[in-house]
């Protein structure tokens, strides 16, 4: 598809409570020669200001547990830029105080049982996306925030007496209010006194009607001479670009752009704007966020004065630690072991277990200089953004397109600090984010999947559910079709397969022997639906081998990577996955691609939303729509018939271990009340 794609641009790319010195490295045995003053611990947390200490959920007491407890505060890190540990981190060295040292702050918010000895001692932190706790919606079917009661949704979590905590990482996510968001603060990189600038790339598709929109930039630009940037339109991401005229489009000023839009591009249209920025930020110390402040927490360390004991969860002493990311922050999850972040600074494991949530196989844009940790590749938008280049495995191996020899573990392997790791994708992930690379490598051959790892497709989802079916820019409705009973089924499996030794359920994800298919309908076995509007994708995300280092970033469009699709039954749902009673026993085409519309680059992948279609209610409806799929009549001739099928389905997903007890009485409670079904008899 985009073999002749002419062009693409590319960067180079707290009131403190008390003064902790919580050295981080004690009794670590790394030498002084790698200090930056004689005798100074690699990383300190230097202060921790409390913002906020209150009860959660209202004071709702959760079974034994009992109360939880809200605390939120900023810690300000000191890191050595010439100790070993550090060095991974871009520009840290261009980024240093007077005495030698690089300082940052990082927000901190933990959720915590009030009573210690009710705690579970499993500590989970859950990398906050774009500054927003996302993890808690998933695992009780409840809010991000913890205010009131009813925030607390099913209370799943809180009843095993887990604590969790958000640190914030993403540089460009300014630190929070209370906790209510989670941000960091990072220094700008400088050469001594003087402002680093560079070439930068930005990419906008408005997706609004208006001719007229704004454009926020990551970075300041040098200058606001249009003349001194180039500013490029494409309706796809296979076309052409037309260079504007200067005098087509003007800076507001240094952070933001104004463009209107040209003669002949509707609101799906790509604009890429080239510029020379200024003062990149050292996002990669959100890695260095991460790797400390658990730590900390974790007690790897010793306070300054042993007397006012300042980590808000001492009293719990965690003794398993769980590592999750969803969406952009599973990528960076990907990343943060890949670069050897998992090993504590006295050579111990930070994480004894992880969970990327639909990662894919990419890891994040953040450790380069220019970052913008929010870009992720998909098929029409940031297309050939950094972040979804070689090594796409846990294990290692030699990529047959590049020649690299890599893999997310092949660093943690070295010093045993790997987690023991859940990866859960959902159908979209094959089509956006190159899934099958996890499995398969870029010629088609499998590639060995390490023990201590298990890969889970949440079969029929899209990359996360909507909440109600909606079209957006997109021909059909989105996917609602739910993930979180799998998540809280898998996150019990991890806690027990780390703790306890229990086996976990074997992988269930599409394999080179077992489900992936080449990127055809007649290879993948999707119904032909186009009587009700519903056509197959004739794109998906497509992958080349990319240099990075460039400015503007070369393509090289000789060495693409072979990706492959899931295989599909005959109602368009994937065959292989762990299928949910609503995929097994549907209602309705659930898919995890859906298309844009007319006026919004049609035909083109609709970024992360799915498809919706449901059956026809009997024969003669099915007959008047001309839908070739069985009616929902035709498929179950009785209520009684179809929630007997949906609980086979959910018992047979608890005997493997994909499902809780308590959720498959609230699904089949669910199927009953479904109002699709209404038209049944009895």
């Amino acid at each position: 598809m985009d073999r002749n794609h002419p062009r693409a641009y590319f960067p180079t790319r707290i009131v403190a409570v008390t003064l902790l010195l919580v050295s981080l490295s004690a009794c670590s045995g790394l030498g002084q020669k790698n200090s930056a003053t004689a005798g100074a611990a690699p990383s300190i947390i230097e202060k921790l200001e409390i913002t906020s200490r209150k009860p959660a959920f209202s004071g709702q007491v959760f079974g034994d547990i009992g109360p939880y407890e809200f605390v939120a505060g900023v810690a300000t890190v000191r890191v050595d830029p010439k100790h070993s540990a550090n060095q991974a981190v871009v520009d840290l060295d261009k980024a240093v105080d007077p005495d030698g040292f690089v300082r940052f702050k990082t927000d901190l918010v933990v959720l915590r049982p009030v009573v210690a000895e009710k705690s579970s001692r499993v500590l989970i932190v859950d990398i906050p996306n774009r500054g927003n706790k996302l993890l808690l919606a998933r695992l009780a079917d409840g809010s991000n925030q913890f205010e009131t009661s009813s925030q607390a949704g099913n209370g799943w979590p809180m009843r095993q007496g887990h604590t969790f905590a958000w640190i914030g990482w993403q540089g460009d996510v300014p630190l929070g209010t209370g906790g209510q968001s989670v941000g960091m603060q990072p220094p700008v990189a400088k050469n001594g006194l003087m402002p680093i600038t560079g070439t930068s790339v930005e990419e906008f598709i408005f997706d609004k009607e208006e001719t007229k929109s704004l454009g926020v930039l990551t970075y300041p630009a040098a200058s606001t001479d249009t003349t001194k940037a180039e500013l490029t339109v494409r309706a796809t991401i296979s076309s052409p670009p037309r260079t504007l005229a200067p005098s087509a489009w003007r800076y507001v000023d240094t952070g933001r752009i104004e463009i209107t839009r040209p003669d002949g591009f509707d609101a799906g249209a790509i604009y890429q704007l080239t510029y020379e920025a200024r003062d990149p930020k050292v996002m990669g110390l959100g890695m260095v966020a991460l790797r400390d402040v658990t730590a900390f927490l974790k007690g790897n360390g010793q306070d300054a004065d042993a007397s006012k004991p300042s980590n808000p969860i001492a009293d719990i002493d965690p003794n398993l630690t769980v590592l999750v990311g969803i969406s952009q922050s599973g990528r960076f999850l990907r990343d943060f072991i890949w670069y050897g972040f998992n090993e504590a600074l006295d050579g111990k494991k930070i994480f004894d277990a992880a969970m990327p949530i639909i990662a894919g196989s990419r890891k994040s844009y953040v450790n380069v200089r220019f970052a913008q940790p929010g870009r992720y590749s998909r098929q029409h938008e940031d297309h050939f953004y950094y972040g979804d280049q070689f090594p796409f495995t846990y294990a290692t191996t030699t990529d047959p397109i590049s020649g690299k020899t890599d893999g997310i573990f092949s660093r943690c392997e070295k010093n045993a600090t790997c987690p023991k790791l859940m990866h859960l994708d959902s159908s979209l992930e094959f089509w956006q984010a190159r899934a099958s690379l996890l499995v398969v490598d870029g010629q088609g051959r499998s590639v060995p999947v390490p023990e201590n790892v298990r890969l889970y497709l949440m079969a029929g989802t899209q990359h996360g559910p909507a909440t109600k079916p909606e079209y957006g820019i997109c021909q059909q409705l989105s996917n609602p079709a739910t993930q979180t009973p799998m998540v809280r089924a898998v996150m019990a499996r991890l806690i027990d397969w780390t703790r306890n030794g229990k086996m976990p359920p074997a992988s269930r994800f599409p394999s080179l022997e077992k489900g992936l298919a080449e990127p055809t309908q007649a290879s993948i076995g999707f119904p032909n639906l186009n009587s009700i509007g519903l056509s197959f994708p004739g794109v998906f995300n497509s992958l080349y081998v990319v240099n990075h280092k460039a400015a503007p970033a070369e393509i090289d469009f000789g060495k693409p990577y072979k990706l492959l699709l899931p295989r599909t039954d005959s109602d368009g749902h994937d065959i292989d996955g762990v299928r949910l009673p609503e995929i097994e026993v549907p209602l309705a085409t659930h898919t995890g691609w859906g298309l844009r519309k007319s006026g919004f680059a049609e035909g083109q992948l609709c970024g992360i939303s799915g498809t919706y279609s449901a059956f026809a209610k009997d024969a003669a409806e099915r007959a008047g729509k001309n839908d070739p799929r069985p009616s929902v009549a035709e498929r179950y001739k009785t209520r009684g018939a179809y929630l007997e099928q949906y609980s086979q389905a959910g018992r047979r997903l608890l005997d493997d271990g994909f499902l809780l007890d308590e959720d498959l009485a609230r699904l089949i409670d669910h199927a009953r009340q479904d109002p699709r079904i209404a038209h049944l008899p009895q």
